[in-house]
């Protein structure tokens, strides 16, 4: 499938076995994630986004 109903997602997959590279891997996809997310709605003109994104320190 593509997701809940037809949503848009890259199939990220995280094995979290407590190796340092897992570790990274996870702080990757849990930052980046909302990140993205923040950015779309930035861009979409919703100042909240920005405010957001100010808070949490991302260069939008």
């Amino acid at each position: 499938g593509v997701g809940m109903g037809y949503s848009q997602h890259a199939g990220m997959v995280v094995l979290a076995d407590g190796t340092d590279r897992a570790e990274a891997c996870i702080r990757r996809v849990l930052y980046n994630d909302p990140a993205m997310g923040i950015f779309r709605h930035h861009d979409a003109g919703y100042e909240k986004a920005t405010e957001v994104g100010n808070e949490h320190d991302l260069i939008i």
